[in-house]
């Protein structure tokens, strides 16, 4: 009886590491720095301004959340595992060019134009299959200080404070929203941009209630 115990719980011990070993990880290569970046021509006559420090994700968040796993890659949570709170970071910022990867930061601060101390790391996503071979993927991420000019109405992704906007609650976006969002599926809901984040804009309801809503959710009326 002791063995077959044994056997049954060295079975389970297995078949759950099976499972964990399954999910998405990802591995943070450093791939350079620069002292200046820009995506776009940059205005000479122009009074640029530092607009906001360290944007991005920090080296010391990433090497934090590296440390915590003996391989120095970071889980993004397999069957029973968790993921890292840097996660969500690293998918908001991560592109596949460069380019795309300046824009990212540079467009997540409200007039931002350009980067002055640009920190390049490279994303080595592995997706681990139950069954057959892991599929590898590679993105870019960086961080440094945004330059730009504080007019006081800057736009991201076309949107404006003040802009007024509408977008349809959808099981999608309930997702994203708080949960003290209380809505009508597939209804469409009007407000008015009060406050421009990175991948969010603040949405002030008609009936005052404050929303954060993505972008790609919005539409101008």
């Amino acid at each position: 009886m002791k063995e077959l115990r044994l056997l049954k719980i060295l079975a389970i011990g297995g078949f759950a590491t099976v499972l964990t070993s399954c999910g998405v990880t990802y591995g943070i290569r450093p791939a350079g720095d620069l002292s200046m970046v820009a995506t776009r021509n940059v205005d000479r006559t122009t009074d640029y301004k530092q607009l906001q420090t360290y944007v991005g994700i920090s080296k010391t968040d990433l090497e934090a959340a590296k440390s915590k796993n003996k391989r120095g890659v970071i889980k993004a949570g397999g069957v029973f595992g968790k993921p890292d709170p840097i996660i969500k970071e690293i998918n908001t910022y991560k592109a596949k060019l460069l380019q795309e990867a300046v824009d990212n930061v540079v467009k997540s601060v409200p007039g931002g134009e350009f980067l002055y101390n640009a920190n390049f790391y490279t994303v080595v996503e592995v997706q681990n299959k139950l069954f057959g071979e892991p599929v590898v993927y590679y993105n870019y991420i960086c961080s440094g200080d945004v330059w730009g000019v504080n007019d006081g109405n800057a736009d991201i992704k076309g949107f404006r404070v003040g802009d007024e906007v509408v977008f349809t609650y959808t099981k999608d976006l309930r997702k994203e929203l708080s949960k003290d969002f209380k809505g009508e599926m597939d209804k469409q809901y009007p407000g008015k941009i009060v406050t421009l984040k990175g991948g969010h804009a603040v949405i002030k309801l008609e009936n005052g209630t404050i929303v954060d809503i993505p972008y790609s959710a919005l539409k101008k009326t």
